[in-house]
């Protein structure tokens, strides 16, 4: 048993050590938590990757022996990403060369979200699709058809290819009532030169322009995203812990879902952005080496 209490709102309140002091964002830190709190019982373990186990193609260094020790203690991991610029399979395959081990049911795109959310629905099959080459390639493999008039539905996905000709061509379908889905809503993506636009920019632009806003995002922070990742690894709520970088996205999602959400400081998010952030974390620390070291 560990020492610490539950709150009416049933997440974790650490006991802190005597000498210790409380943090400014109402959630735990990482130097008054005993090993074990709030990670008792846990057993999948999803990261999101940019900013948390990797910033380009720089593996930090903390996280093979994190992902060591999740192996040691009879867990598992899955990598759960909201960015829908590269595949499922190009994810893999750049982890392999980073050293992470991973096979294909360990990573899921908001890409692969969308793709199945849309053939399961069977609503729409011709696509207005701004997406880069490779995840084109997806969602016709997955039997959509791209289409420059007429569509059913506009998909905005992480298009690192956009071009003012795409971007007007949404503007024009969504005036005209087309349903508009986007992948996720990160506003920036990490890069080792500094936070560079992502799909949530893209829609502030496209708002401004129209008025619309996404029918649906279909990833982080939907806690529909983190439950096909808990379906896919036999996992309950109640053994699962969100993982990553970003307050609105990664955490969200992890309270939504109803999983215990730890925010880690090694990309987008600071301190002073948990402070006043309406999402509040179970626990934040610098990385997932010091998560590791909780284990």
């Amino acid at each position: 048993m560990v020492a610490g209490a539950s709150g009416d709102d049933g997440r974790w309140a650490a006991t802190p050590a005597p000498t210790t002091r409380e943090g400014p964002y109402g959630c735990a830190v990482s130097r008054r938590m005993q090993k074990g709190q709030p990670l008792a019982g846990k057993s999948l373990f999803v990261l999101d990757m940019d900013g948390t186990i990797y910033l380009g193609d720089r593996l930090f260094p903390w996280t093979l022996p994190f992902l060591r020790r999740v192996r040691e203690i009879g867990g598992q991991y899955l990598f759960l990403t909201n960015n829908s610029s590269k595949t499922s399979t190009t994810y893999v395959d750049k982890l392999r060369r980073l050293g992470v081990e991973a096979g294909p049911g360990d990573v899921l795109t908001s890409g692969d979200a969308t793709i199945e959310l849309l053939r399961s629905e069977g609503k729409y099959r011709r696509l207005f699709l701004l997406a880069t080459p490779e995840v084109e390639a997806e969602f016709g493999a997955a039997g959509f058809e791209r289409v420059e008039e007429s569509p059913d539905a506009a998909v905005l996905t992480f298009d690192m290819t956009l071009t003012y000709g795409k971007l007007r061509k949404l503007c024009a379908f969504l005036r005209d009532g087309v349903p508009f889905i986007a992948t996720h809503p990160d506003i920036n993506c990490p890069t080792p030169e500094g936070p560079i636009p992502d799909i949530g920019a893209f829609m502030a632009l496209v708002e401004s322009s129209t008025g619309r806003k996404p029918d649906r995002v279909v990833g982080k922070p939907s806690p529909d995203f983190l439950r096909a990742a808990m379906i896919r690894k036999g996992a309950t709520a109640g053994q699962t812990v969100m993982i990553g970088d970003r307050l609105y996205t990664d955490v969200a999602c992890g309270i939504a879902a109803g999983v215990t959400s730890v925010l880690v400081l090694s990309g987008e998010s600071t301190q002073e952005m948990a402070a006043v952030s309406p999402h509040k974390p179970d626990l934040i620390v610098e990385d997932v080496g010091e998560l590791g070291r909780l284990l």
